[in-house]
């Protein structure tokens, strides 16, 4: 019974979610000009994104068949046979089959055009990609579990609307702590952060044994309704106690910080260091810091010239006063595209000193300071800013204005020179 493909598209409604799944992949997959490319954590968390839509229609699609399987004139011939379970399982399987095949893939050939670099850390990532595959096959379980007691029209919204608020409820928008659907969905950069290896074995475990117990869940006829047996009971009352408990057990972190300095050296005075995953940047960023060093050595604010310059992480800081860093800039992602503003900002910003991170932050006239700083450094490379971009016109320092500044800064003395 429904083995051979073309008696499952033509009985099954699940089968057809292979269309949309292809192109939400597709829109998914090229969305934004492929900011993930080189980091493998980010590039498995963006492709999660897509079931957000893809998971409630899995549900719905699956609960329709369960219950096309379940109405009267079916349900005795199902009821009949030794392993009742099976008709379900099979149908339920056409709905994830495709689905899950087609969203591998994609996480393949977005690894491979990623082209990922750096030391990756392959368990972590295909642990993460099996756990999106383990999701997709729950959202059918759920849909087939609610189908088989309602219509087909009833069970395909209540599945595809239950499985919507579960996301909220389970996934990245949950409360703190574990929670079963938090798949990744990341828009925004993973350096700096590495799979918990529990968090992931929780999530595979619970996806599979409460699937296992939704698809095997066994119904009976009574009076014309189709009611869970006394197991049948047992089994959703189980998967909902493991689903609702887990967060109280289980562990309560997805990424644990990795701050490792980055590796991809080159050059002195300044040593630029990035790192390996942000490959496609590393000549425009190495140009901008020696042209800015350059003209800037070149005008006499050697003041203004670190020892070293770091790409940071989203959890890794400098210490050192000698050091600058920058976090590649969010826009740079889509568009591949370093800005020399940026990398002059970051030159002259103290990002060693604690104040930098706190609230309110640092003094008012800080900023002023260092505007000025970029503006001066900046215009010994023979760019100008536009006044109108800064609250209070920034100011053309003087070699000694400049060095006064920078050796506060350099003590964390802010907004005090």
């Amino acid at each position: 019974m429904m083995h051979s493909p073309r008696y499952a598209f033509k009985t099954l409604v699940g089968p057809w979610l292979l269309l949309p799944a292809v192109v939400l992949e597709a829109v998914n997959f090229a969305q934004r000009g492929m900011p993930w490319r080189g980091e493998a954590l980010w590039t498995v968390d963006w492709f999660a994104i897509v079931l957000f839509i893809l998971g409630p229609l899995l549900a719905g699609a699956a609960a329709v068949d369960a219950a096309r399987l379940s109405r009267p004139g079916s349900i005795h011939l199902i009821l009949a046979t030794e392993q009742p379970h099976r008709p379900y399982l099979r149908a339920a399987a056409w709905s994830a089959g495709p689905v899950l095949a087609v969203h591998l893939l994609t996480i393949g050939i977005g690894l491979i055009a990623s082209g990922v670099h750096g030391s990756v850390p392959w368990l972590g990532v295909i642990s993460a990609a099996l756990v999106q595959c383990a999701a997709i096959c729950w959202y059918a379980a759920l849909g087939s579990a609610l189908g088989r007691f309602a219509s087909p029209l009833v069970a395909g919204a209540v599945a595809a609307v239950g499985a919507f608020t579960l996301i909220y409820l389970l996934g990245e928008g949950g409360s703190t702590g574990f929670n079963l659907l938090t798949l990744g969905g990341a828009t925004v950069s993973r350096l700096g952060y590495a799979y918990t290896p529990g968090y992931l074995a929780a999530q595979l475990a619970l996806f599979a044994v409460t699937s296992v117990l939704l698809l095997w869940l066994p119904l009976r006829q009574r009076s014309g309704l189709r009611l869970p047996t006394f197991v049948g009971a047992v089994c959703a009352a189980l998967a909902v106690v493991m689903v609702a408990g887990g967060p109280y057990v289980l562990p309560a972190d997805r990424l644990t910080p990795a701050t490792a300095a980055p590796t991809d050296c080159s050059g002195t005075a300044p040593k630029i260091c990035l790192y390996p995953e942000h490959q496609r940047f590393e000549n425009q960023i190495v140009q901008h810091v020696q042209t800015l060093t350059e003209a800037a050595n070149a005008a006499g604010y050697t003041s203004l010239v670190p020892k070293r310059f770091d790409e940071l992480s989203r959890t890794y800081r400098i210490s050192d006063p000698a050091v600058a860093g920058m976090e590649i800039p969010a826009d740079a992602y889509p568009s591949g595209q370093v800005r020399i503003e940026d990398v002059a900002s970051a030159l002259v910003r103290p990002l060693h000193c604690n104040l930098m991170y706190e609230e309110p932050g640092p003094a008012p006239t800080y900023w002023q300071e260092e505007f000025s700083l970029y503006a001066t450094l900046l215009h010994t490379a023979g760019i100008e800013v536009d006044p109108s971009e800064f609250p209070t016109p920034p100011k053309i320092l003087s070699p000694h204005n400049a060095e006064r500044i920078m050796s506060s800064h350099r003590s964390c003395r802010l907004g005090s020179a």
